[in-house]
Protein backbone atom coordinates (compact mmCIF):
# COMPACT_ATOMS: atom_id res chain seq x y z
CA UNK A 1 0.00 0.00 0.00
CA UNK A 2 1.61 3.22 -1.15
CA UNK A 3 -0.54 5.92 0.40
CA UNK A 4 -3.58 6.79 2.45
CA UNK A 5 -5.44 7.60 -0.78
CA UNK A 6 -4.85 4.12 -2.16
CA UNK A 7 -5.97 2.62 1.15
CA UNK A 8 -9.27 4.47 1.10
CA UNK A 9 -9.90 3.73 -2.56
CA UNK A 10 -12.09 1.02 -3.96
CA UNK A 11 -10.65 -2.45 -3.80
CA UNK A 12 -8.65 -2.02 -0.58
CA UNK A 13 -8.79 -5.10 1.65
CA UNK A 14 -8.29 -5.98 5.29
CA UNK A 15 -4.76 -7.03 4.33
CA UNK A 16 -4.12 -3.54 2.99
CA UNK A 17 -5.46 -2.02 6.20
CA UNK A 18 -3.28 -4.23 8.39
CA UNK A 19 -0.25 -3.57 6.21
CA UNK A 20 -0.72 0.19 6.51
CA UNK A 21 -1.65 0.41 10.21
CA UNK A 22 0.92 -2.08 11.50
CA UNK A 23 3.66 -1.64 8.89
CA UNK A 24 3.38 -5.29 7.87
CA UNK A 25 5.22 -6.74 4.91
CA UNK A 26 3.54 -9.18 2.49
CA UNK A 27 5.12 -12.16 4.31
CA UNK A 28 3.74 -10.86 7.63
CA UNK A 29 0.27 -10.70 6.09
CA UNK A 30 0.68 -14.19 4.67
CA UNK A 31 1.66 -15.53 8.11
CA UNK A 32 -1.24 -13.64 9.71
CA UNK A 33 -3.71 -15.24 7.28
CA UNK A 34 -2.27 -18.73 7.86
CA UNK A 35 -2.64 -18.33 11.64
CA UNK A 36 -6.22 -17.14 11.05
CA UNK A 37 -6.96 -20.38 9.16
CA UNK A 38 -6.13 -22.59 12.13
CA UNK A 39 -7.17 -22.44 15.79
CA UNK A 40 -3.77 -23.38 17.19
CA UNK A 41 -0.96 -23.07 14.67
CA UNK A 42 2.55 -24.19 15.48
CA UNK A 43 5.66 -22.50 14.15
CA UNK A 44 6.46 -25.55 12.03
CA UNK A 45 2.95 -25.67 10.54
CA UNK A 46 2.98 -21.97 9.66
CA UNK A 47 6.52 -22.16 8.22
CA UNK A 48 5.51 -25.08 6.03
CA UNK A 49 2.26 -23.38 4.96
CA UNK A 50 4.01 -20.18 3.86
CA UNK A 51 7.03 -22.10 2.52
CA UNK A 52 9.56 -20.12 4.57
CA UNK A 53 12.25 -21.18 6.98
CA UNK A 54 11.47 -21.36 10.69
CA UNK A 55 13.54 -18.30 11.66
CA UNK A 56 11.83 -16.01 9.11
CA UNK A 57 8.45 -17.31 10.15
CA UNK A 58 9.31 -16.87 13.82
CA UNK A 59 10.23 -13.20 13.18
CA UNK A 60 6.87 -12.64 11.48
CA UNK A 61 4.99 -14.33 14.31
CA UNK A 62 6.87 -12.26 16.89
CA UNK A 63 5.98 -9.08 15.02
CA UNK A 64 2.31 -10.11 14.88
CA UNK A 65 2.30 -10.95 18.60
CA UNK A 66 3.92 -7.59 19.43
CA UNK A 67 1.33 -5.81 17.30
CA UNK A 68 -1.48 -7.48 19.26
CA UNK A 69 -2.82 -9.36 16.24
CA UNK A 70 -1.78 -12.87 17.28
CA UNK A 71 -1.68 -14.62 20.66
CA UNK A 72 1.21 -16.91 21.62
CA UNK A 73 0.56 -19.68 24.15
CA UNK A 74 2.84 -22.33 25.61
CA UNK A 75 1.81 -25.99 25.62
CA UNK A 76 3.49 -28.63 27.74
CA UNK A 77 4.76 -31.84 26.20
CA UNK A 78 4.25 -35.18 27.93
CA UNK A 79 7.56 -36.15 29.43
CA UNK A 80 8.73 -32.56 29.72
CA UNK A 81 9.39 -29.62 27.52
CA UNK A 82 7.04 -27.23 25.81
CA UNK A 83 6.14 -25.70 22.47
CA UNK A 84 4.21 -22.61 21.38
CA UNK A 85 0.95 -22.32 19.52
CA UNK A 86 -0.33 -19.21 17.83
CA UNK A 87 -3.89 -18.08 17.34
CA UNK A 88 -5.62 -15.03 15.98
CA UNK A 89 -6.82 -12.33 18.35
CA UNK A 90 -10.61 -12.01 18.07
CA UNK A 91 -11.41 -10.04 14.91
CA UNK A 92 -13.65 -7.69 16.92
CA UNK A 93 -10.66 -6.81 19.13
CA UNK A 94 -8.46 -6.25 16.08
CA UNK A 95 -11.19 -4.01 14.67
CA UNK A 96 -11.30 -1.91 17.85
CA UNK A 97 -7.51 -1.73 17.97
CA UNK A 98 -7.51 -0.57 14.33
CA UNK A 99 -10.11 2.10 15.12
CA UNK A 100 -7.86 3.39 17.91
CA UNK A 101 -4.82 3.45 15.61
CA UNK A 102 -6.79 5.35 12.96
CA UNK A 103 -7.90 7.84 15.62
CA UNK A 104 -4.28 8.37 16.72
CA UNK A 105 -3.14 8.79 13.12
CA UNK A 106 -5.96 11.23 12.41
CA UNK A 107 -5.06 13.32 15.47
CA UNK A 108 -1.41 13.31 14.42
CA UNK A 109 -2.26 14.40 10.88
CA UNK A 110 -4.56 17.15 12.18
CA UNK A 111 -1.69 18.39 14.37
CA UNK A 112 0.62 18.47 11.36
CA UNK A 113 -1.96 20.45 9.39
CA UNK A 114 -2.55 22.86 12.28
CA UNK A 115 1.19 23.52 12.56
CA UNK A 116 1.85 23.60 8.84
CA UNK A 117 2.40 27.36 8.44
CA UNK A 118 4.68 27.76 11.46
CA UNK A 119 6.62 24.63 10.54
CA UNK A 120 7.05 25.85 6.96
CA UNK A 121 8.24 29.24 8.23
CA UNK A 122 10.85 27.53 10.45
CA UNK A 123 12.14 25.49 7.51
CA UNK A 124 12.34 28.56 5.28
CA UNK A 125 14.26 30.53 7.92
CA UNK A 126 16.66 27.64 8.58
CA UNK A 127 17.93 27.48 4.99
CA UNK A 128 18.92 30.76 3.37
CA UNK A 129 17.90 31.16 -0.24
CA UNK A 130 20.63 31.09 -2.90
Amino acid sequence: MDSIQSLTGKGATCSDLLSCLYNLKPIDIEVFLEVARKDCATLDWVAESVQRDRSSTHRCLSKLVSAGLVIKRSRTLKGGGYYHVYSLVEPSKIKEQARQKVKEITEGLENLIDNFESDLTKHLKAKPSA
